[in-house]
């Protein structure tokens, strides 16, 4: 294998090297294993509203872990560590592994953090000090543990409309778990929330008229709010709506835009955000919530070496329908949004 090609078409792909990759996405699947309930068998399930006990993994963000056996996979598979399939990556963990894990190959920059149960520790180089690869010993168990993790993750509930056509591959899951709501890391939900509960803030004060918007406010809404409504308009009646990376990306878009539009409004008596300001600030982090998985599938259709000959399937195989929930819930508060605007400017 081109070890040197390898890396490349990460940097190309993602903007960073494989190994940076991989250890990302090990630590964001265990995080998700740590939140799910503990129930008996040792089967995970999603987080519900009364959470049970919730595993908690010492050496969770350690390199040598889930992150160094995505990079393997990857590795022995030639390909880009997203495009390893999860099922791939649990074979890495069977049984025989307890002994191999150790002394296979290990990525540049590799420093043993972390280490697991029961496994020698070093404090850096010198007297006695433990070769990187010993860091990963702790026997059967250990990788078991590891197992688990991949392996909660490869089965955890699929969506109704999932394509039975897509394979399930890292990048794929972690995707998926970024619009997962009910945990820490997709909590995308409360974004949207915030941004309504802004706009109902601004309402309330204007009838009170606790807050009285000036002419520059009305001005600033009225420049937005068509802005606003561009980035969820449908595409024209004669052809098909606009794609998945079409949608998110104007609506990451507009969000920036938001985000440099709050800044420029002056502050409230008080020093904090005036009620405008709050509403476009909340809703410019709803938009923020899409820019990495947007970012990302923006880059892999950059990099493919032909235009695929059919572009839903592409991306059908690469937007998991969680992200398009997250998508579609974020465009109807953003045109909630613009109608406010409108409202205000014509106030």
């Amino acid at each position: 294998m081109d070890m040197s090609g390898w890396e490349d078409g990460h940097r190309a792909a993602y903007g960073c090297g494989a190994w940076e990759r991989a250890r990302r996405h090990g630590d964001l699947l265990v995080a998700w294993y740590e939140e799910q309930p503990l129930v008996l068998g040792g089967r995970t399930g999603r987080l519900l509203a009364q959470p049970g006990p919730r595993t908690k993994w010492p050496w969770r963000s350690s390199p040598p872990t889930v992150g160094l056996v995505l990079w393997r996979a990857a590795r022995e598979a030639g390909v880009l560590v997203d495009d390893v399939p999860l099922a791939e990556a649990v074979r890495q963990c069977g049984p025989e592994s307890a002994e191999a894990l150790p002394e296979g190959p290990l990525p540049d920059g590799f420093l043993p953090t972390g280490f697991l149960p029961d496994s020698p520790r070093s404090d850096g180089p010198g007297p006695g000090a433990v070769h990187p690869g010993a860091a990963l010993s702790g026997g059967a168990r250990a990788v078991a543990r590891i197992r688990d993790v991949l392996q909660a993750n490869l089965a955890a509930d699929l969506p109704r409309h999932h394509p039975v056509e897509v394979q399930r591959t890292l990048g794929y899951r972690v995707r998926e778990l970024r619009a997962t709501p009910d945990w820490e890391h997709g909590d995308w939900p409360a974004l949207l929330a915030l941004a309504r509960q802004a706009m109902q803030r601004a309402d309330d004060l204007r009838a009170a008229a606790t807050w009285q918007p000036t002419d520059h406010d009305r001005f600033v809404a009225g420049r937005t709010g068509p802005k606003l409504e561009r980035a969820t308009a449908p595409a024209g009646p004669a052809g098909p709506g606009p794609s998945w990376l079409e949608r998110a990306s104007r609506l990451v878009r507009a969000g920036t835009a938001l985000a440099a539009t709050a800044d420029a409004l002056p502050s409230a008596d008080d020093g904090r955000p005036g009620p405008l300001a709050e509403v476009l600030g909340a809703t410019a982090l709803a938009c923020a919530a899409l820019r990495t998985s947007a970012e990302e599938i923006e880059r892999l259709w950059r990099t493919e070496p032909r235009e695929p000959a059919d572009p839903e399937i592409w991306e059908r195989a690469r937007v998991p329908h969680a992200l398009q929930v997250q998508t579609e819930e974020t465009g109807h508060v953003v045109t909630a949004v613009a109608v406010f605007l409108w409202l205000l400017a014509c106030s």
